[in-house]
């Protein structure tokens, strides 16, 4: 039973994988606008309801991570984590929901490419500014139950949240985008190089 599971498990990545280098593959060439879900899935071998059981859109299969960002169990652990930093844990949050969605060196070369395809940035922008309420909604219910977190007594809990949720939606898109990452870093090692690099900007402003 476990050999069949971790069989099924491996055709899913594969399945997953071959999606990602087709959608990406195409969108590299011609671009963004120009490229349906219907080409990607006859050029992966997949039918519509395979692509959909693995992927919410187009944008998700071409820009990486799902528009899902908080489930129960991340939810839970954002909620409850003692911490002594909101943005540091939202930054960790981040990083998390990122982990598994960049493993091919290929693919995440071909993403930093299209970030820079106006169509995709502002369709990446979308999803980053809806993920950036997401988690806004969960650091301000954070802020409100331990009022000690705060760092901004002179404004409400939810400016707080909607500055933090700025905050770490830029280090998102900075890790995926910048045309200075080299493309064979892992996404992991992007999202420090952007955290390290907002912070010097920072601290020499």
């Amino acid at each position: 039973m476990q050999e069949e599971l971790s069989l099924r498990e491996q055709k899913r990545i594969e399945t997953r994988q071959r999606i990602e280098d087709s959608a990406t593959k195409l969108v590299d060439e011609r671009g963004f606008s120009d490229v349906t879900v219907e080409e990607i899935c006859e050029n992966a071998g997949i039918s519509r309801r395979t692509f959909f059981n693995y992927f919410d859109s187009k944008d998700s299969a071409v820009l990486g991570a799902s528009s899902t960002l908080v489930d129960s169990d991340r939810r839970d652990y954002f909620l409850n984590t003692p911490t002594d930093s909101v943005l540091k844990l939202t930054l960790d949050l981040l990083k998390t929901h990122l982990q598994g969605h960049y493993s091919s060196d290929v693919i995440a070369e071909r993403r930093q490419r299209i970030a820079s395809d106006p169509a995709a940035a502002l369709s990446a922008m979308g999803r980053h500014r809806a993920k950036a309420v997401e988690i806004s909604r969960l650091i301000r219910q954070r802020l409100e139950a331990e009022p000690e977190l705060r760092r901004l007594s002179e404004c409400s809990a939810e400016t707080e949240a909607l500055i933090i949720g700025g905050i770490a939606r830029e280090v998102l898109w900075l890790a995926m985008a910048s045309p200075d990452f080299d493309s064979a870093m892992s996404i992991e090692e992007r999202f420090d190089k952007a955290i390290e690099l907002m912070n010097t900007f920072r601290k020499g402003s």
